[in-house]
């Protein structure tokens, strides 16, 4: 009857450091995780190389299809749409008429170090490692 009037009156040293240890540890890993704030960017010009790179993230997310940018591309706004070519018939016509091939789009983002390109469709990030852009002051 001496123990467990002792456990439920007072916790034993054992069970108050495990408490405390949680409790450290739970708020050392919320400090040591850093939100990081993603705004939208553009790029003053873009190389060649640069180019090639945006480019080569956007042909991964389509499965390798090779797809081309234009050169001013995120230099007047964050965001690029890509549509992907219709089926043609002999004649160079849509197949019956139209198409219903959806629209892609992918957001230039920065949080002031470094670019990001955002698949907007799945929310996927990558990382443009050569790529130089500034966050986007009018949006």
């Amino acid at each position: 009857m001496g123990l467990s009037s002792k456990i439920a009156g007072q916790p034993n040293s054992f069970v108050a450091l495990v408490l405390l240890s949680a409790s450290v540890l739970s708020v050392a890993s919320c400090a040591s995780t850093k939100d990081i704030t993603l705004q939208k960017a553009l790029a003053k010009s873009i190389s060649d190389s640069e180019k090639q790179t945006i480019e080569d993230t956007i042909s991964n997310w389509f499965g390798g299809t090779r797809i081309t940018i234009a050169s001013n591309a995120f230099s007047e706004t964050s965001s690029v749409t890509i549509e992907r070519r219709a089926k043609l018939d002999s004649r160079g016509l849509p197949i019956e008429g139209r198409h219903d091939n959806p629209l892609y789009s992918f957001t230039l983002l920065s949080d002031g170090k470094q670019c990001l390109l955002r698949n907007d469709q799945t929310e996927a990030l990558a990382e443009l490692a050569n790529v130089k852009c500034h966050v986007n002051e009018e949006v």
